[in-house]
């Protein structure tokens, strides 16, 4: 992973993390130089070490991914398909109702 420091075309200073592949991880806010934009992303790299993960309130418990996803099924089931005939043309009668 490296730390890369650009000017955008505003003339801010940014940093951006970059996995070894070269797809960014992170991006910092503003910076007005160079220099700031270095020294944030030098304090980044550092303070990481002390860091940790906390979970989000509210997800303690494990994700029932497949019953989430019936849900945003059903749910679209319920309106999309209502103007469609049988063979999935719009029915203009049920469009109407």
């Amino acid at each position: 992973m490296q730390f890369l420091i650009f000017e955008d075309n505003g003339g801010d200073y940014h940093w951006t993390l970059r996995d070894g592949n070269g797809d960014n991880l992170a991006r910092s806010l503003s910076f007005a130089s160079s220099e700031d934009a270095e020294d944030a992303a030098r304090f980044v790299l550092a303070a990481a070490v002390s860091a940790h993960i906390e979970r989000r309130a509210g997800t303690d418990s494990p994700v029932d991914i497949l019953a989430r996803r019936e849900a945003v099924v059903r749910r679209e089931d319920t309106g999309a398909k209502r103007g469609l005939d049988e063979g999935g043309s719009l029915n203009r009668k049920a469009v109407r109702r």
